[in-house]
């Protein structure tokens, strides 16, 4: 994995305000520590070629 990569708080900044979301929810906060974590894992698997792999499919069943 490249080192270096991170995303910081103004770029994730700009991604809520396209979705909409409210730039004062305080979960916003706990919501980009996560996201950040996340992250460098995303741009790894963005330069994977994945057209031969089939998607797994994840069944989740109602509770009864």
């Amino acid at each position: 994995m490249e080192k270096g990569i991170r995303l910081d708080k103004e770029t994730f900044l700009s991604m809520t305000k396209l979705l909409k979301l409210d730039e004062e929810d305080s979960h916003l906060e706990e919501l980009f520590t996560y996201v950040e974590k996340l992250f460098p894992n995303f741009k790894v698997a963005e330069g994977m070629d994945l057209k031969e792999i089939e998607p797994m499919l994840t069944l989740i069943f109602p509770k009864e």
